[in-house]
């Protein structure tokens, strides 16, 4: 197998370190985890396998890098959004569902597929940040809507929340992606514009489409 140069940008360790972290998550979260081999990735990144092993002592090990590497990027980009207070709540909210959703875009099915039966821990790990950390986060949109008048007054903000997460939660399952035709992304925004946006289509004057008054109905 023929191996690519290395670009002496990377000459310090904690760069090449980074380069292997960011390229493996491209990949892993492409082809999934059991379809990557070290090989392939030594190779992509034009470094020797053994390179690659200084950092990390095997596949599951570089992969659970990747993932708090992961974690703790999603984590910086969505306190970002929510706590950019010269944005209003709606679009700090759209903001953050639009990157939740760019975010699973880059998801496949067989990623997915691999977390959840091959490495279970890894998935509760995941679950567990999506509901303690990033959570809260959107919490804190939807609560500050609801004091700033942007939001109703009547909602049950923690009760929306749960029924969104959980409908997020039901879908995303990697059975029920591979047994549909939707991709992840697809999915979460499908789920996103039923829950926030409502499915029924209403003119501007507030009357719902295709509803007649009884002035105007056609008698029998």
């Amino acid at each position: 197998m023929k191996t690519k140069i290395v670009s002496s940008v990377l000459s310090s360790p904690a760069d090449l370190k980074l380069r292997i972290l960011e390229r493996s998550r491209e990949l892993f979260f492409k082809h999934g985890y059991s379809r990557l081999s070290m090989d392939e990735l030594a190779e992509d990144l034009g470094i020797s396998k053994a390179t690659v092993y200084r950092y990390f002592p095997d596949k599951e090990a570089l992969l659970r890098a990747v993932m708090v590497e992961t974690r703790e990027w999603v984590l910086s980009q969505l306190q970002s959004i929510v706590r950019d207070d010269r944005m209003p709540v709606k679009a700090r909210l759209t903001a953050y569902l639009e990157f939740i959703s760019r975010f699973m875009s880059g998801l496949s099915r067989d990623f997915i597929r691999d977390l959840r039966q091959k490495l279970p821990d890894l998935w509760k790990e995941m679950d567990s940040f999506r509901r303690q950390q990033v959570f809260p986060l959107v919490s804190e949109v939807i609560l500050e809507g609801v004091k700033s008048g942007e939001i109703k007054s009547d909602l049950d903000g923690r009760l929306f929340l749960e029924m969104f997460w959980y409908l997020v939660q039901e879908f995303m399952n990697p059975d029920w992606i591979i047994g549909h035709d939707y991709s992840p992304s697809e999915l979460l925004q499908s789920i996103i514009d039923i829950v926030f946006y409502g499915i029924f289509v209403e003119e501007k004057s507030g009357k719902m489409v295709g509803r007649k008054s009884s002035g105007n109905r056609r008698k029998k």
